[in-house]
Formats: C-alpha cells, structure tokens, sequence
C-alpha cells in the first residue's frame, strides 16, 4: 500500500520536466561539440539524448559495453556500419546499433552531419549489463562550457 508519506517522497526526488530551445543543452566539448539533451547522470532516467554536428569519420570504430545506441541524421548522409553488417543513412533517417558490437561511420557527400543519439543501457540477461556509457564519460570527463535551459 502507498502511504501520503510514499507519495511524497516520489514528488520530492522526482526529476522535473523542462525544455531547451533549438541548439541548447549541456555543452562538452570533446574535439566535437556534444550538446547533452538528457543525461545519464544529471537529468536521465532510463536512456540518454545528445546532438552533435561532426565532419569526422568514426571508421573502423569502437565498441560499447554496457549500452545501445541509436542514431536520427538530422543532417548529412552517413555509412554506419556494425559488425559485419553496413548501412546507408541519409537525412531523416534512423539505424540502430546494439551494444557489444563494433561500430562506426564514414559521412558521406562531403558535407558534416548533424546527429541526434539516443543511447539506453542494454538489457537484464545482456552479456554486460548497465549504465555509464558515452554520455556519462562526457558528463565526467568532458568540459561542461555552458549550462543552458
């Protein structure tokens, strides 16, 4: 049974709502600006949001352990490949790349891309199972510039 006190309790650590305008969040800059929408550890829950604009190639790639990614272009058009397999994405287009698996991209065009990652961690019965992946070393390790709202 949930008592008033229970309830009360749930309200006071609850994290609140918020929005942040067009470009805003919580800056790191890692030799790229990631633009930390919900993090792992300030505001995230159960999976994590971050924009980045890159003109980079991430190829052959890396490895996460302990999460899943997915991947929105907002802008651009990207090769991303996952283990054995690759994919051809172009703007509005979406992949989605499980943990544990080598990964990366190459842009394609000759243009920068512009991204939206969602990342969660990956599930009960998983090889590795958890949180503190990618977002979280930016939220630890990175410089914050400037928080926004």
């Amino acid at each position: 049974m949930t008592t008033e006190t229970d309830q009360e309790n749930a309200r006071t650590h609850a994290i609140r709502p918020y929005a942040l305008r067009a470009g805003k969040g919580w800056v790191y800059d890692m030799g790229a600006e990631f633009i930390v929408k919900l993090g792992e550890r300030r505001q995230g829950r159960r999976f994590a949001v971050v924009e980045y604009a890159t003109d980079q190639d991430e190829w052959p790639g890396h490895t996460h352990t302990t999460e899943d990614e997915g991947f929105y272009v907002l802008k651009g058009a990207l090769t991303f490949r996952c283990g054995d397999d690759q994919f051809d994405v172009d703007e509005g287009g979406f992949v989605f790349l499980p943990g544990g698996i080598e990964h990366g991209y190459k842009i394609r065009g000759g243009k920068p891309a512009q991204l939206l990652i969602v990342t969660a961690p990956m599930p009960e019965g998983s090889p590795t199972v958890g949180w503190d992946g990618f977002v979280s070393d930016l939220e630890s390790g990175a410089e914050l510039r400037a928080p926004e709202q």
